[in-house]
């Protein structure tokens, strides 16, 4: 084969033979795919498998009793997994020009083992140590800077080789584990090594590398378990299919449960994959609202204080319960900024579009160094922020150790800053002195929080964003974030470590409060059916069906979490809601008077519940609320609204006329005002005036023939008026004729 497309055709047309456990066509596939290759153990795999196979078959054939056939099918399948597996990477790295296979092609003349790798990093600190006794001055800063070069050139080649290494065998796992074990080696460069392992692994299936990740959770520092558990997470979803057929490590996942903080870790992974989805989103408000707001309002800025303004509570029924705890974004234009913190708070990537732009930098053509944890004493940081400064400058130490920003964030910040000329740098550094007290407050309040696992795993997964979505050379991998299923739920092998109830209920939470309802549904719906349940949780579960339009089981919801919580005002409005958006008014006014009940001057109660009485004939009772609303409310015009409409179907034209008239008289009528105002008067027999409303509403509409579709719909009721139906295409003629330009 000379082409990647053809080599991944039939490496994906062979793995799927085998997940549908067609293993006869797969090797019959292989056979023509191993051919290409000149490795000559490939060739014998190859054979071993297919002899193997086909004593099975003989076996099977005169019916021998045979208890180990399941497992030594399953196994057979797994054998011919990594056969296509290595088949594959052996024919890419003949023809493939990308990253892996060029950095692979690379290493193949790397003399260095990972043993090497590991002495010389274990070094690192009683060189650096040594070198301060022995040297000072310039000589010390000449030899420091050279044990940091050479550093941070070992760490580079190591992560290319562990990134391009081929499957490991048994000694390689063990060489890799002592990397773990050192108590020398900087914890950087084992979190280093735990990445390289990672990204690997993404490239091609070993399940030694797996093993090393499940060893590596158990590390004792928080930078390394962490990017372990978030790889093997992202693995587990990338092989959901492959790790069907290997049991020994579906088994150590499966004991993963066992260790301490283990759950809480993996929730904590699993609400900030689920934020990732919010990413586009804050970078849309960043760019169209927060920044244009910002500048917009920046010189009111300096010499006044920002006046924060309270939502009013919602007036419409389709509202969230306020008693429920809100994970939720403040959209007001004038708390931008709040709204901002708001997110960053939570967990929400806000930086990413305003830090995207600063990747450009050298440092970041070296794929080691986005994955690098961020380190002050890197020597790309100390060209910019002296340790020194980095000591002193408050507001610099307060950036580089904050758990906000993410650590490809903190180098482009440091690259950034160094950019700018050493003038302005110097009043930058002198302004941020000037402000010493707030920049001490600041950096206590960053040194008291300190780095949690979920801050670690947050930053990292971060890291990953980044590097898939901003990395030159990006197209050249599989978008993790494009590609796989974030939800654990969706998930055969991650959703029964998560079972427990009380963290599926927060994953239930969040995708309920970021409006993922059908997602959230299947969840509470799960919980429902498993659990003691609360009140809230029907109520949240009822909602999710009424936005899903679903609104019969919405009702059944209502009315179990009613039976646990009676008489809650919320619950009883969305009762009626349902029923009325169900068509069925006899239904939910008994629901609107109960809630009526409990709050008499509520005016969207008031107004829903005459605009059902309406739809049931009940015209007075309907004037009744209408008048009460006009009463409590004299601007309200709904309540007007519905008076009219409600004069005209009960034929109270004169009536109906004056309410028109005072809508008509707003600064910006409403397009159906004019339409009901017209209908009003055709009524009265004034058919020209009738045609001069209906002239302003197609004006207003600026679309004739949506105007007069909107007319022809309430052809029923102009019947009932006494308007024959034959008039109405006369009518919708002369509004043709009479919105024509002159």
């Amino acid at each position: 084969m000379n082409n990647a497309t053809q080599i991944n055709e039939h490496f994906q047309s062979i793995a799927r033979l085998l997940a549908n456990r067609q293993l006869k066509q797969a090797l019959d596939e292989l056979n023509t795919f191993v051919k290409d290759v000149p490795e000559w153990d490939l060739h014998t795999q190859f054979e071993s498998i297919q002899t193997a196979y086909h004593y099975m078959l003989q076996y099977f054939k005169q019916n021998a009793s045979d208890p180990q056939r399941a497992r030594l099918y399953t196994d057979l399948l797994r054998q011919t997994c990594v056969l296509n597996e290595r088949l594959m990477v052996a024919q890419y790295e003949l023809v493939s020009s990308e990253l892996f296979y060029s950095t692979r092609r690379e290493q193949k003349q790397n003399p260095h083992t990972l043993a090497d790798y590991r002495l010389q990093l274990e070094t690192v600190a009683e060189d650096m140590a040594m070198t301060r006794l022995l040297h000072q001055g310039d000589q010390l800063q000449t030899e420091l800077d050279r044990l940091r070069g050479n550093h941070e050139s070992a760490q580079n080649a190591l992560f290319c080789k562990v990134w391009t290494s081929s499957l490991w065998d048994a000694n390689t796992l063990e060489e890799a584990r002592k990397f773990l074990q050192s108590m020398l080696i900087p914890t950087n460069d084992t979190a280093l090594f735990t990445s390289a392992v990672t990204m690997g692994l993404l490239q091609v299936f070993d399940a030694r590398k797996f093993h090393f990740l499940f060893d590596a959770y158990s590390h004792s520092d928080l930078q390394v378990n962490q990017r372990a558990l978030v790889g093997l997470v992202i693995a587990c979803l990338y092989y959901e299919d492959r790790l069907a057929i290997e049991p020994e490590l579906l088994a150590r996942l499966k004991l993963l449960q066992e260790q301490p903080n283990f759950t809480s870790n993996l929730l904590e992974i699993q609400i900030q994959l689920l934020r990732i989805r919010e990413t586009k989103k804050a970078d849309r408000k960043m760019r169209d609202e927060i920044i244009p707001e910002v500048i917009k309002s920046s010189r009111n800025l300096r010499n006044s204080k920002i006046n924060f303004i309270e939502l009013d509570e919602e007036s419409f029924l389709n509202d969230k319960n306020p008693e429920w705890k809100k994970w939720e974004e403040n959209t007001n234009l004038t708390n931008k900024m709040q709204e901002l913190g708001n997110m960053q708070m939570e967990g929400i990537d806000v930086y990413m579009s305003t830090f995207a732009q600063l990747k450009t930098f050298p440092f970041f053509r070296n794929i080691c160094n986005w994955f690098y944890p961020f380190d002050p004493q890197h020597s790309a940081v100390l060209q910019v922020f002296s340790e020194e400064e980095q000591k002193s400058n408050f507001i610099v130490r307060g950036i580089l150790s904050s758990p906000y920003f993410c650590n490809s964030d903190k180098y482009s910040f440091c690259f950034t800053v160094q950019n700018i000329p050493a003038k302005q740098r110097e009043m930058f550094s002198a302004n941020l002195n000037e402000q010493s007290e707030l920049a001490q407050d600041a950096a206590e309040m960053v040194k008291a929080e300190q780095p949690t696992a979920g801050i670690i795993s947050r930053q990292y997964l971060q890291d990953l964003y980044r590097f898939f979505k901003v990395y030159p050379r990006r197209h050249e991998f599989t978008d993790i974030f494009e590609t796989l299923q974030l939800n654990f739920q969706e998930s055969s092998i991650l959703r029964p470590l998560l079972h427990e109830n009380d963290a599926r209920r927060k994953v239930a939470e969040y995708l309920f409060y970021k409006e993922y309802y059908t997602e959230a549904m299947h969840m509470f719906e799960s919980l429902t059916q498993e659990t003691e349940t609360d009140a809230e949780l029907y109520q949240k579960l009822g909602f999710c069906y009424q936005k899903n339009k679903d609104y019969h089981k919405a009702i059944e919801a209502y009315r179990q979490a009613d039976l646990r919580k009676a008489d809650t005002l919320w619950t009883i409005r969305h009762l009626a809601q349902c029923h009325r958006l169900m068509k069925e008014p006899e239904a939910a006014l008994p629901y609107y008077v109960k809630a009526l009940e409990m709050q008499p001057d509520n005016l969207p109660l008031l107004l829903q519940a005459g605009e059902c009485e309406v739809e049931m004939g009940l015209y007075d009772d309907a004037f009744a609320r209408f008048f009460k609303v006009e009463y409590l409310d004299a601007g309200s015009l709904r309540a007007k609204r519905c008076i009219a409409w409600c004069s005209f179907i009960t034929g109270k034209y004169a009536q109906a006329e004056k309410y028109y008239d005072m809508l008509l008289d707003t600064d910006e009528p409403d397009v159906q005002d004019c339409l009901n105002a017209g209908h009003t008067a055709w009524a009265q027999g004034h058919t020209e005036r009738a045609i001069a409303l209906y002239l302003e509403g197609c004006r207003r509409k600026g679309d004739t023939e949506a105007f007069i579709d909107l007319l022809l719909k309430d052809s029923d009721e102009l019947a009932r008026q006494g308007i024959p139906t034959d008039d109405l295409p006369l009518m919708a003629d002369v509004l043709r004729y009479g919105s024509r330009p002159a």
